[in-house]
């Protein structure tokens, strides 16, 4: 039977692909970079165009699912047993 590289066996086992790690070749940090000088001015441009005061979205900006995922990360109250029943 020839080896798989990835997915399911015959026999419903995983093979994982074969590569390198994700953190292989990549410098250690929190991946944060400085802000070139010669784009400050383009980005405050842009930060201004979408943002209303310090960390607010401007209402002009479209969001997707605006409802989405709303709880996530929360503990979630289900399966309790109320006194309405």
């Amino acid at each position: 039977m020839p080896k798989r590289t990835k997915g399911k066996d015959d026999h419903g086992v995983f093979h994982p692909g074969k590569g390198k790690p994700s953190g292989a070749n990549k410098e250690e940090g929190l991946g944060l970079q400085a802000t070139p000088p010669e784009k400050m001015d383009e980005y405050m441009e842009i930060s201004d165009k979408y943002t209303t005061g310090e960390d607010e979205l401007s209402p002009a900006v479209s969001v997707r699912h605006p409802n989405r995922n709303t709880s996530k990360g929360e503990e979630t109250k289900t399966g309790e047993i109320t006194d309405e029943q």
